[in-house]
């Protein structure tokens, strides 16, 4: 359950898209009727978020440094390589245990593509390789996410602009709307 929403109708797959000045994150779902999205913008180090559900459309912007709406990092985390490797999505990647003071867990991180700054949208801001597979919080909901598949192909830089359809609201507004979308509220 994520707050009073059954996990099994939710998105199960989230797209990313890196390049040397964004990294573009969407989870689509509920037939094409609700998507979240987060740019990050690479040089800024600042992220949008777009959310669009049942054709509601907001924005907002995170301040420099600042996570994106609705991402809840852990007071404090500490890293420590294992030196364990693993095929991910057809990535070369390396595992990291983290300790957030509550539990210990691992993630895993590639070097086989680089960006600068891949993980400014995450609370693994300070791992300078993008993620492989890593656990992420979004308002009630504890996501898996692991890399499925990579693939090198030429974007259309239109992906990253924000589209005029979309209404800015401030960081609290948005993070009550995705809230709201796990609760009866």
């Amino acid at each position: 359950m994520a707050g009073d929403i059954p996990t099994r109708i939710l998105p199960a797959r989230m797209d990313s898209w890196y390049t040397n000045y964004f990294v573009l994150t969407r989870i689509d779902g509920f037939f094409n009727q609700f998507s979240l999205m987060q740019i990050a913008d690479l040089k800024t180090r600042q992220v949008f978020t777009l959310l669009n559900f049942f054709g509601n459309k907001f924005y907002c912007l995170a301040e420099k440094g600042e996570l994106p709406a609705g991402i809840i990092a852990p007071e404090k985390m500490s890293y420590r390589a294992t030196g364990k490797t693993s095929v991910i999505g057809g990535l070369h990647s390396e595992q990291v245990e983290v300790d957030n003071g509550d539990e210990k867990f691992n993630i895993y991180f590639t070097r086989d593509f680089s960006v600068r700054r891949p993980n400014l949208s995450t609370p693994y801001g300070s791992i300078n390789h993008p993620l492989s597979d890593f656990r992420v919080e979004l308002s009630y909901l504890d996501m898996h996410l692991k890399c499925e598949s990579y693939e090198t192909r030429i974007i259309d830089s239109e992906i990253f602009m924000i589209p005029e359809e979309y209404v800015e609201v401030s960081r609290p507004k948005m993070e009550e709307i995705i809230n709201s979308l796990f609760t009866k509220e």
